[in-house]
């Protein structure tokens, strides 16, 4: 039976509305892949045969299902026609090659009750759990309280309780990963209520204005430096308007709050002669400077900064512990990020990037100078641009739509 949202998917190579193969088709193409007629998009042949499927519109492009996982991306697709494979000939970056691989080997495997991603990468003693507790569950302070679709981009195997609790009045969850395994152990936690899409942030499979809201937590920063802007930018385009969406990003080397409760750290080590040690890392990453929000994302999508959090897993294993009023010190900061949420977001170590998309009606008619179609732009709607530049050209931008017809605008700010 035909999935009952396939109406928000489309193509991530021809951005075409995607269509559910019946089972007549799908044993047309395991035909085809027993002949070895039918090729991944990276030349290597097909050779697992299809239980469920997508195609795209002109059906040239097939998207297999495997384990209620769909399979969207570019690299996998299949197809019969070489023309396809030499036109689209996919694979992946070298660095988004290397976080898929690490995370379906390493990163989700189990050890114990964690997955070797939090016990390498956060601080998960007792002492900490309140305050990161408190962090994860700020998120649901800036999402939509409700909605049809929750877009939780690179959700991992929404490995924490609280992470749950972002899409509980959501009808549904549409967990979107690189990693399979992860995928699979989302399945676990969220069930029935999950919409499961092996992609890429970078180029998600799912149609303009369609996610009633957006998390991404820690995941940006491990895209290439060059393609952060973009995946920004790409989970606004799939925001619907009105709505919001939240992203958390990491300062890493450029936060200055760490910077500076850190040099007494490295002091002392350097006094004692222990050298400051420095981790080799097991992921890529790359983190901009606060500069690069400013330039690249704040005004593209409407974008705020916030604080997730503002101290790092360093300060946290180095400066916080039981004995010496660890909880006490994370309850003082945990206040103070509540009381200026701006400013830490600016200057502590994981900001928040809440992404807003505002909704622009037509509800009455102006004349429009030179055209047939009239449109009226309330003065409220124009409240956005307030404290903007080019505000002249916005409100033109906003006129050529109206004459051209447009009786709702939802996607004149992008």
């Amino acid at each position: 039976m035909e999935p009952h949202f396939t109406d928000i998917l489309q193509c991530p190579l021809t951005h075409s509305d995607l269509t559910w193969l019946d089972a007549e088709q799908v044993a047309q193409l395991n035909a085809e892949i027993a002949r070895g007629d039918l090729y991944h998009l990276d030349g290597t042949p097909a050779r697992k045969p299809l239980g469920q499927a997508f195609a795209s519109a002109d059906g040239k492009l097939i998207y297999p299902v495997e384990e209620d996982i769909i399979i969207l991306l570019p690299f996998l697709a299949l197809t019969g026609d070489q023309e396809i494979v030499w036109s689209y000939g996919q694979s992946l970056r070298v660095e988004k090659q290397a976080i898929m691989d690490f995370y379906d080997q390493v990163g989700w495997k189990e050890e114990g009750d964690q997955f070797y991603d939090g016990a390498r990468f956060e601080d998960l003693r007792p002492v900490t759990q309140d305050y990161l507790r408190r962090c994860h569950l700020r998120v649901n302070r800036y999402l939509p309280g409700k909605g049809t679709y929750l877009l939780d981009a690179a959700s991992g195997p929404v490995q924490y309780p609280e992470y749950l609790t972002y899409s509980e009045n959501y009808d549904y969850r549409i967990c979107a990963d690189i990693s399979f395994r992860a995928l699979k152990q989302a399945k676990k936690n969220v069930g029935g209520k999950g919409i499961y899409l092996l992609c890429d942030v970078t180029n998600l499979p799912l149609k303009d204005n369609t996610m009633d809201g957006i998390v991404s937590l820690h995941t940006i920063y491990h895209v290439p430096a060059d393609e952060q802007a973009g995946a920004v930018r790409e989970l606004y385009r799939t925001l619907k308007a009105g709505q919001t969406g939240v992203v958390v990003y990491s300062w890493g080397p450029h936060s200055f709050l760490m910077n500076l409760l850190m040099v007494p750290y490295f002091l002392l080590k350097r006094l004692l002669r222990k050298g400051t040690e420095a981790e080799a890392s097991e992921l890529f990453f790359h983190h901009h400077k606060p500069a690069w929000f400013r330039k690249e994302i704040q005004r593209q999508c409407h974008a705020r900064l916030a604080v997730w959090r503002s101290v790092s897993v360093a300060f946290l294993r180095r400066v916080i512990h039981e004995k010496a009023l660890g909880r006490q010190l994370l309850t003082l900061i945990y206040t103070l990020e509540n009381a200026l949420p701006g400013f830490f977001g600016r200057v502590g170590a994981y900001p928040m990037f809440t992404l807003n998309k505002p909704e622009v009606k037509v509800d009455a008619p102006i004349e429009v100078p030179g055209s047939r179609w009239e449109a009226m732009l309330e003065p409220e709607d124009f409240r956005v641009f307030e404290n903007r530049p080019c505000q002249r050209e916005k409100r033109e931008h906003l006129r050529l739509h109206a004459s051209a017809g447009v009786g709702r605008i939802s996607r004149t700010l992008l």
